[in-house]
């Protein structure tokens, strides 16, 4: 007979174009409009396809009960708050941080395009998902793109013990020629809180660096980790001081909640999660021509590629090339879901009477 361990280690691949599909149903069902369905959708199987399964269909099921609980607005009234060529300040009203983090990005790229730079914060808003997504948008566009986000005071200050701010994401993705683009996408924390939550799901360990008990002891037990300990940062007080300066610029920037005001959040989906972010679009065509710039970023590549190995290594990988290649395996072979999380999705279409048809 197998074991419970056995039965969540088991994998379904599925195709991402099913997958996607049958997440936009789901948020439909509760009340998300069609478009905006689809667009929570798109990143969250974007996640899974680069192998950032913390951030992809797994937080399905949290989104859902966020909507039922009322601490996620499925139609909001997200208002531009203040508005000039090259700036714009959004109140989210509870939205979605995906559908406000897309708007956003798009509206500091018109910006950019217009006058060479755009920025753009939103405040009051939820989880916003793969935040490296909506870089990627702006480099997609042949412009430089940078995104980031504050939440739930969850971690302390280096050298502390009061939780005071959170895993603070940021990203940026620059265009490039005949590479894919360079695509950073990190936490400030030595990894997100959500690869804490989908270990604890999968009912597997964590590695011993990246948290802490109760007792201030390294664990490798995400429960004892996220209820009642805390992630470490990344590079001690420097990921700590990067944290720093993402929580000035997407909270006391945009207006929004940061530090210790913003509520802690231990129970994906059952508790408020309150995230203020700043997003901004850079466009190189004005200071270069653009294939100019891209050829640059393609010789700077290489430079790197180039690099002699260090004993034990096979290949030197710049930003974002293990996720591309990760990307184009799952868009051939589909993307694998622990059983834990097709159950979910199995179960929240039975619940709304929508189609399930993975496999």
């Amino acid at each position: 007979m197998a074991t419970n361990t056995e039965r969540v280690d088991q994998i379904v691949h599925v195709r991402s174009d099913r997958l996607r599909a049958l997440i936009a149903r789901l948020f439909a069902a509760r009340g998300v409009p069609g478009a905006d369905a689809e667009t929570m959708a798109e990143v969250l199987v974007e996640a899974d396809l680069r192998g950032v399964e913390s951030h992809g269909s797994t937080r399905v099921a949290g989104y859902c009960s966020m909507i039922r609980r009322g601490l996620l607005n499925p139609k909001p009234d997200v208002r531009v708050v203040r508005d000039t060529p090259t700036l714009a300040m959004l109140e989210g009203d509870g939205a979605s941080g995906i559908i406000v983090a897309r708007r956003a990005m798009q509206m500091a790229m018109d910006r950019a395009a217009a006058v060479g730079i755009g920025c753009v914060t939103a405040r009051n808003v939820t989880h916003t998902g793969l935040v490296g997504f909506y870089p990627m948008m702006a480099a997609r566009a042949g412009l430089i793109g940078i995104a980031m986000n504050n939440g739930p005071a969850i971690l302390p200050p280096f050298g502390g013990t009061t939780p005071t701010l959170s895993t603070n994401p940021f990203a940026a993705a620059f265009p490039a020629g005949d590479r894919e683009p360079i695509v950073l996408d990190m936490a400030t924390s030595i990894v997100a809180g959500g690869k804490l939550r989908l270990a604890l799901k999968k009912g597997k360990p964590i590695p011993p660096d990246w948290a802490l008990d109760r007792h201030g002891v390294p664990t490798t037990d995400p429960d004892e980790a996220i209820f009642h300990g805390f992630l470490q940062w990344a590079g001690g007080y420097k990921g700590f001081g990067l944290a720093t300066v993402v929580e000035v610029l997407g909270g006391v920037l945009s207006g929004g909640m940061f530090g210790s005001d913003v509520p802690p959040m231990k129970s994906f989906g059952q508790e408020p999660l309150i995230t203020s972010a700043f997003y901004l679009a850079l466009d190189p065509a004005q200071f270069m021509p653009l294939d100019e710039f891209c050829r640059r970023i393609d010789r700077l590549v290489e430079m790197v590629k180039k690099s002699e190995l260090a004993r034990g290594v096979d290949e030197v990988f710049i930003a974002g090339e293990i996720e591309f290649r990760r990307r184009a395996d799952r868009l051939r072979d589909g993307i694998p879901l622990s059983q834990v999380v097709f159950k979910e999705l199995e179960t929240l279409a039975e619940e709304s009477a929508v189609t399930f048809d993975l496999v």
